[in-house]
Order: structure tokens, then C-alpha cells, then sequence
């Protein structure tokens, strides 16, 4: 699909800088989640292909004295075709302080113009023990399954839960649900009540959900859940988030955006262009049996007891997780959108699917077939041979491969459906047939021998 770019718009080119706050009590120091968003819209691509964008995140942490507590660098790449949905990477910083207000300061360099922005953000640790947790916004969150090893990119792992991680929470017409996570800190166990009022920009409620009971056991807890906003204009709003606790109550506020529909449609078709071709993208578009039809030819690349976590007990998201990490591990160009090793992998297995089908009372998928194999696991050959069945010689196909230490492998069709099998082959890794040349008579073998250059025949 062609897609057409979006202009920037300010917000696009706007370096974003949000923290959200949790409180340990067991060393009464405050850690905080700090994202930083890096529009793509003000970098350039660079590289002999212009295939990345490259750039330098430097941060530092500093007292209300000036004294730097914190610094850090380092070097990250985007993809430059999501410039044009006006996308934006999340980097992710993650440290704790005491008491105390602190300033954290970053800088992103682009590689190629040298271009720097900048942003600072006023950090407090709590000076007590809170009642509430900053509360934290997010556009997805799902509960990790036995699958989920690690967090796919883009997602932090909070306890038992994987939140999708941005600095600013947008909300469209087509994803319009919003996910909230508070952690409440309490002595003994409560019981209480809780409930959530979107607000517009002029601060009247436009949302207000009905008290919803909850407890919270001794020592604290974690407090989530969603709302589907469908339906809310385009604009800005503040979530605010009230517990209450007899006649107490306390309340943390958070802020997000809602889109309009003809922007969120143009973005859209951008995004989904430029992420379809990553391997996150490309299963996220699968459904269940898709995945299943995806992993299955896998086994031909893996290496031992690689595939063994995958199984009909996972859950869809984490076999999109698993397959999207099976790949990126063997993207020959990691810094590019494109993953070739992936590409040309199920390329190879849709042309065996067509060209290597075998027929019978049992058709043999092309991509299980044995020259569907050497196909999908070697790609096309460098020259081929093919001969009609003639006399007592059944069909057969010799494949040379130049590369790979001149590899050759010689195929028979013995059952005249198509079902070529591999009878011989100089790839010790493959296993022929003791009798191939009786298979094929004196003179098959003969011409074998004139195409490959090497005697197999006793003089």
C-alpha cells in the first residue's frame, strides 16, 4: 500500500519528558518511571542507505543544590518510514531517590545533522509514606502469560502485568480504550470504595463512573482497570482517579488526548504500512490458526529445543511475542524495519506451497515436501536440472548450489503425482538412498554425472 506522509505537526516535533512515581517503603525512597519521547520528525536518516535514524539520548539527575546525581548515555536507531505517520520511539529510564526535589535534564542529538533538543522536567520524591502512586495512563496493558519471558518492544512489565509504555497517552476513534494502574500503599487491610471522572479542558466532568468496592490487603496493592471512551470528541482530558476510604478520600489525576477521526484515519493507514513490514507487525495482523500455519515450518531454522515453549497453551498475544523474538534474533540488518532473513524465509515456504505441492490420495504440502525443504531452508538453487520420465527413469530434478560448499541434491519422482523425494545429495546433513542409481538406470545416472562434472559410476 502507498502510503501518503503526514505533515509534522508541532506536537509531532515536540521532545516529551513523563514521570510516574512509586513509593517503596521498605527503604522509603520514591522510584520513578521516567519516559522520554523522541519524535521521529526531528531526526534525518543517515547511513549508506538512509535506512535508520540514529541518535544520542543523554540524561542527568540533579539535587536542589545542582549536584548531579545521575548521568547517562547512549546510542538508539529508529525506522525513518514511520517519519511519516509522525511516530515517535519511547525511551526508558527507571531510577529511585530519597526525599527531596531533583531536575532531570535530557538531550537528544541526531547523528547526521547534529540538530540537539532538549527538555528538563521538577522530579519530587515524597516525603511520607503516600496514600497513592502517581497514576499511570496507557494506551494497552495485558496480563503476562507463562510465554511472556521478556516484554515484547514497547511494553514494561509491572508486577504481573505488561503495560505499553508512552510519555503521552493518545486515544482515537479506533482505540479508544484507556488503561489505568495505581499502587496504594496501607498499613492494615481497608475496605473502601473507588471511581474515575474524565474531565475536559475547561475542567467540567464529561465521564463519571459510579463507586466501584474494592480492599486493599495489608501493606498495599495494585489497583487497575480500563474505560472505553468511544464516543468523546477530539480534545484533552484529565483522568482522575479517587479512593475512598470512610470519610477519607484521596484522588491522583492524569492527562491524555483523544484524536479526531480523520486524522486518526490518515495517521492510520501510515502506521499500519510501516509496521506491517516488522516482525511485530507482521503476526500482530494473524490470527490463531495463521500463527500456528506460521511456526509450523519453523523447525527447518531452529536450533535444538528452540521451539519447545511454543504450544496450543499459550495465548495468542504471547505466540505473536514468541514469533516476533524468534525472527528479530536472526535479522541480518537489526537497525532497518525489514527483517530479510523472515522475508525470504515464507516467501520460499508461499513458493513451495505452489510450485512443490504433491498430489495422490494424500497431497503433501509443498513446504513439507523434500524439495520444499531444501527449498525453504537454502532458497532457489543456482542451476537446475529436469527430466521427463523416460523408459524405466522416473522424472527427476538435480539442484546445484554454488554456495554452500557446491551442494547438490538429486530428486526422483517414483510415484508419477508429483511427490519428488530426495534420493542423494552430498549434504551430510541430508539423508539419500543406498540404491539411487538402480532408481535411476545407467543412463539417468550417466547424464547426472555430465551435469554435476563428478563419476559415479565404476570405470
Amino acid at each position: 500500500m502507498a502510503a501518503t506522509a503526514l505533515p509534522a505537526t508541532q506536537a509531532d516535533r515536540e521532545l516529551v519528558v513523563r514521570t510516574v512515581r512509586f513509593y517503596r517503603p521498605e527503604s522509603e525512597m520514591t522510584r520513578i518511571k521516567a519516559f522520554i519521547e523522541i519524535p521521529y520528525a526531528i531526526l534525518t536518516p543517515g547511513g549508506s542507505t538512509a535506512s535508520r535514524l540514529a541518535y544520542k539520548v543523554a540524561v542527568s539527575l540533579a539535587d536542589s543544590t545542582g549536584l548531579k546525581l545521575l548521568t547517562q548515555e547512549w546510542w538508539s536507531h529508529g525506522r525513518p518510514e514511520l517519519q511519516q505517520a509522525g511516530a515517535s520511539a519511547v525511551e526508558i529510564l527507571d531510577f529511585a531517590v530519597a526525599p527531596g526535589a531533583y531536575r532531570l535534564n535530557v538531550t537528544v542529538r541526531d547523528s547526521v545533522s547534529g540538530h540537539a533538543e532538549a527538555v528538563s522536567t521538577q522530579v519530587h520524591g515524597f516525603d511520607a509514606r503516600p496514600t497513592l502512586s502517581d497514576l499511570w495512563l496507557a494506551p494497552s496493558m495485558r496480563v503476562a502469560s507463562a510465554g511472556d519471558t521478556v516484554p515484547i518492544p514497547g511494553e514494561l512489565r509491572e508486577g504481573s502485568m505488561l503495560v505499553t509504555v508512552a510519555a503521552r497517552t493518545i486515544l482515537t476513534p479506533l482505540r479508544s480504550t484507556v488503561y489505568y494502574l495505581v499502587e496504594v500503599y496501607s498499613g492494615p487491610p481497608r475496605e473502601g470504595t473507588m471511581h474515575l471522572t474524565v474531565a475536559d479542558s475547561t475542567g467540567a466532568a464529561v465521564v463519571r463512573t459510579a463507586p466501584v468496592p474494592v480492599t486493599v490487603t495489608a501493606g498495599g496493592g495494585l489497583l487497575k482497570g480500563r474505560m472505553d471512551l468511544a464516543g468523546l470528541p477530539a480534545g484533552r482530558y484529565t483522568m482522575n482517579f479517587t479512593l475512598a476510604s470512610g470519610p477519607d478520600s484521596v484522588s491522583e489525576s492524569a492527562d491524555f488526548v483523544m484524536r479526531g477521526l480523520e486524522e486518526t484515519l490518515s495517521r492510520d493507514v501510515v502506521e499500519r504500512a510501516a509496521r506491517a513490514v516488522t516482525d511485530v507487525g507482521y503476526f500482530e495482523q494473524m490470527n490463531a490458526v495463521q500463527l500456528d500455519q506460521a511456526e509450523a515450518p519453523l523447525y527447518y531454522v531452529a536450533e535444538s529445543g528452540e521451539l519447545a515453549p511454543y504450544g496450543k497453551e499459550l495465548s495468542i498475544n504471547a505466540k505473536r511475542n514468541f514469533l516476533a523474538q524468534f525472527w528479530s534474533k536472526r535479522d541480518p540488518t537489526p537497525t532497518t524495519s525489514t527483517n530479510e532473513a523472515r522475508e525470504r524465509f515464507y516467501e520460499a515456504i508461499a513458493y513451495a506451497n505452489r510450485s512443490f505441492t504433491a498430489g495422490g490420495r494424500r497431497p503433501v504440502p509443498g513446504w513439507k515436501s523434500d524439495r520444499g525443504r531444501i527449498y525453504s531452508t537454502y532458497g532457489a538453487p543456482d542451476d537446475h536440472l529436469s527430466r521427463q520420465q523416460e523408459g524405466r527413469a522416473p522424472r527427476y530434478e538435480i539442484w546445484r548450489y554454488t554456495r554452500e560448499r557446491g551442494r547438490y541434491y538429486i530428486f526422483a519422482d517414483r510415484t508419477g503425482f508429483g511427490d519428488f523425494k530426495l534420493i542423494a545429495s552430498n549434504n551430510t546433513k541430508e539423508t539419500g538412498l543406498a540404491n539411487w542409481q538402480e532408481i535411476l538406470g545407467i543412463d539417468a545416472v550417466e547424464d547426472v554425472e555430465r551435469f554435476l562434472g563428478i563419476k559415479f559410476l565404476a570405470q
